[in-house]
């Protein structure tokens, strides 16, 4: 009901806003915006009664019977986010000279992202030649704490 008023009203006043471009400066437009001026007033108005009568409250001014969360299109979006910072992951590794890494995280990505684990995967590892002579354990390790701002503890590295 309140979404269908308001919708009205922003219907006559862009109806009037348009006769005005179209119409200004000439004496049938003033007679035109005079109507939709009444039209507006009308239409604010009418639903005034039915409130008086019935009642309003702040819980049924904004609430639109039929909306609801689509529970599988938050798993879908929370599965998106975990997927795209699992890809960020690989990538950023495989700039610094480790490729193939397979990166998993988990976590609870409703409201914000709160990782609780990192599985790092280097079983198809291949590492340029600039970073060979390094101990990877622990400059992976360090890397993906870093970039994911967790704790070192959440990481888990396995071959």
């Amino acid at each position: 009901m309140i979404l269908s008023w308001i919708m009205s009203i922003l219907a006559v006043v862009a109806l009037g806003f348009i006769s005005d471009l179209v119409l200004s400066g000439k004496r049938m437009g003033k007679f035109v915006n005079a109507i939709f001026a009444s039209l507006t007033i009308l239409i604010v108005v009418a639903p005034i009664p039915n409130m008086i009568k019935n009642g309003i409250g702040g819980d049924n001014i904004l609430f639109v019977p039929g909306i609801e969360v689509d529970e599988s299109y938050l798993e879908y979006a929370s599965r998106l986010k975990v997927s795209a910072l699992e890809r960020g992951v690989e990538n950023a590794l495989a700039k610094e000279g480790y490729r193939n890494a397979q990166v998993e995280i988990k976590g609870d990505f409703s409201d914000k992202i709160d990782i609780k684990s990192v599985t790092v995967n280097l079983s198809k590892l291949v590492i340029d030649d600039k970073v060979v002579h390094i101990n990877k354990y622990e400059t992976i390790t360090r890397f993906v704490s870093g970039y994911l701002d967790v704790d070192k503890g959440v990481i888990m590295i396995y071959e």
